[in-house]
């Protein structure tokens, strides 16, 4: 698969003698920070652009404390009149301790913001400039990767022996040059001391201008698994830290060319929107005085945690500082062999710290009251006896959301490592399109595997043509349909349209539960017992034989023939149903970016569109109702276009997106409670 790559950047330091007012220091003093009084070393904003010819990601790495997610929303704003997608927009900040205020809160007293408006629209321009530069400057590439460790450089002084030193560099090179270079490690850039006024990118900015000067291209820097862990000469100041950066170039020299090349696939991008719990008294005060320019959802913050995927290089984003703990068992457990996992933090926006709950040193009790306003006196005392204890020191639980928010990163990227089968099962060609298709679009976008299933041959779902004609040309609308929808396979059971009900319901479930046993999926798509008023037997009987056979395909005695033939037995784990007329719906997919695909889908399927549509009208006609867009000549595109988004854009609101899907999930049930990992 080729991969082109393009890198671009501009400094973004800030004009302290033009008109763009005040600005104030980042990363220490919280609402007391004082002005920026001179540059000691410039920032930059780093952009590199991917793309395999149909995926095209940013990732855009900003030498400031962090940003919040209005701020990437606009960068994404502006970058879709160019063609990107905002969900493959990647904003992050190399959490330098020495940048202006991009936050909000870092300003002169409590309840004034440090931010300059100005400077932020600035920024902006910056980065949509860098970024069109670097989609210009797109060539072929290969990508290579170097990795070593360096826990000396770093220390963790809540505890000593939760040290990850894990420090990725990722070079792409057109023939020979360099063009560009993306690194991580996982100390906090934390090297200027509290008194500092100038500004300055801290390590990351020096090493990255190193790499620049000795090997060419353009250098990003992200923050790997920095929760808790800082370098060695933490706020020494710029002495200690020139002589940090020149280690841990060092190093970086060391192994520039002891790399691996990668393999490389089509890029993969899969995000989850969040809700993360919000108990923090502190987390609170600040959305109640206005910081936070946004709503809360039911006492959640809602935001993004994402992966991208080439090959086996995954880059796994989260909007904060996760501790080492939380996510490096995850990537032992669920990575495949030869996986590379790179941790971005502070991505989309800062949110603080995602503690482990083994590692929590406050109890939930203690952490929902604020430090100004206690609920009592004895739960005040509990609270300051812990502050005053070396071993309980809870400062970055004070600036974590809550307990549980971690909780939920570990879920969410969890659920993005894994990979799943996914068997579809429709009756007709269109059942899969019209009622899932923006799932199965999604799921196999995300790197699922796919397989499609077609019971009946559709033969009487034509209009003016013979059944010999509709048969062979539905199979081949069916397969173009599905393939659209990312389908890695296509099985045609071809039962005669409409008569399951009269078919031997045995035969069919038996190989309904051999494809199981075959494809070995984890999620099958298909037909639920619950809707009411079904019209169409086909639509029942798929129904049961599919739902009978998800569970039946895991017994031992049944039909042991499979085993001749190399398969054994399968349990499948989740179930996604739809139905006409659902009356069990507890699970929906925001299909929102992938709605134009469950189009594309449908409308690949002119002969069963024609009839639906004939019928549709035939049925206005009985209810003496006139409905234009039948009558008329329109085309089916047009007429597919302005149902589906009627339709499922009913459906999208009552979950709050623009489209969705519904379903009756049927998983482990009280097994998901019991479950641990």
């Amino acid at each position: 698969m080729e991969i082109k790559a393009g890198f671009s950047k501009r400094d973004i330091t800030p004009d302290l003698h033009g008109d763009f007012g005040d600005f104030y220091i980042a990363g220490f003093a919280t609402m007391e920070a004082p002005k920026v009084t001179g540059i000691h070393d410039p920032i930059f904003a780093r952009v590199m652009v991917l793309s395999d010819g149909n995926t095209k990601i940013a990732l855009i790495s900003l030498e400031v404390v962090g940003i919040l997610i209005d701020f990437g929303n606009q960068v994404r704003y502006r970058l879709e009149a160019y063609d990107f997608l905002p969900k493959n927009v990647f904003v992050f900040a190399t959490h330098t301790h020495a940048g202006s205020d991009t936050l909000g809160l870092y300003g002169p007293l409590i309840g004034i913001s440090g931010i300059n408006k100005r400077y932020i629209l600035f920024m902006i321009d910056m980065i949509v400039e860098a970024a069109c530069e670097a989609e210009k400057n797109m060539v072929p590439v290969d990508i290579y990767h170097a990795y070593s460790t360096r826990n000396d450089l770093i220390e963790n002084y809540r505890n000593p022996e939760m040290i990850d030193g894990s420090l990725h560099l990722v070079k792409f090179k057109s023939g020979e040059s360099i063009i560009g270079v993306f690194w991580t490690f996982t100390a906090q850039p934390e090297m200027t001391n509290r008194a500092n006024t100038e500004i300055s990118a801290d390590y990351p900015g020096l090493v990255s201008g190193m790499i620049e000067k000795e090997f060419g291209g353009v250098a990003l820097y992200a923050m790997g698994l920095g929760g808790a862990q800082s370098p060695i000469y933490c706020e020494h100041g710029y002495e200690k830290l020139n002589i940090y950066a020149d280690e841990l170039y060092k190093e970086i020299k060391k192994i520039f060319n002891d790399d691996k090349k990668l393999e490389t696939s089509n890029i993969e991008v899969r995000y989850r929107n969040v809700l993360l719990p919000l108990t923090n008294a502190n987390f609170k005060f600040l959305f109640d005085i206005g910081f936070f320019d946004r709503e809360l959802v039911e006492g959640n913050v809602s935001t993004v945690i994402s992966k991208v995927r080439i090959g086996n290089l995954h880059f796994v984003n989260i909007p904060g500082e996760p501790f080492p703990g939380l996510l490096g068992p995850l990537f032992e457990k669920y990575g495949k062999k030869g996986d590379i996992f790179m941790v971005i933090s502070d991505v989309e926006e800062l949110l603080g710290y995602f503690i482990p709950l083994d590692e929590y040193k406050l109890k939930p009790m203690e952490f929902t009251f604020s430090p100004f306003e206690w609920a009592d006196d004895s739960e005040a005392t509990e609270f300051k006896e812990n502050l005053e204890k070396p071993q309980q020191f809870i400062g970055h639980e004070l600036e974590a959301l809550s307990y549980e928010a971690a909780e939920v990163v570990r879920k969410t990227v969890k659920e993005l490592l894994v990979y799943k089968t996914v068997l579809a099962i429709g009756t007709h060609a269109d059942d899969l399109t019209i009622w899932s298709g923006g799932t199965l679009k999604k799921l196999s976008s995300e790197g699922n595997k796919l397989i499609c299933v077609r019971i009946t041959d559709d033969y009487w779902d034509c209009v003016g043509i013979t059944a010999e004609q509709g048969f062979k040309r539905n199979r081949k609308e069916v397969e173009r349909a599905y393939k659209r929808l990312g389908a890695e396979e296509i099985v045609h059971l071809d039962y005669p349209t409409d008569t399951l009900v009269g078919v031997d319901y045995m035969e069919l479930r038996k190989k309904l539960i051999y494809l199981i046993r075959k494809y070995k999926p984890d999620i099958v798509v298909s037909f639920d017992l619950n809707g009411t008023d079904e019209e169409n037997m086909d639509h029942v009987i798929t129904a049961q034989a599919v739902n009978e056979a998800c569970w039946q395909s895991s017994f031992d005695l049944c039909y042991p023939e499979h085993f001749d033939e190399g398969l054994g037995i399968h349990a499948v784990g989740e179930r996604y149903l739809f139905a006409r007329n659902p009356t069990v719906l507890n699970f929906h997919v925001d299909i929102t970016d992938f709605i134009d695909d469950k189009i594309q889908a449908i409308s690949e399927q002119r002969t069963v569109l024609k009839n639906f549509f004939n019928q549709y009208k035939l049925l206005a006609r009985a209810n003496r109702l006139y409905i234009e867009l039948l009558e008329e000549d329109v085309p089916n595109a047009i007429r597919v276009n302005l149902l589906v988004k009627y339709v499922w854009g009913e459906i999208g609101r009552k979950y709050g997106v623009k489209f969705a899907e519904e379903y009756n999930r049927v998983g482990a049930g009280f097994l998901e409670d019991l479950a641990s990992d």
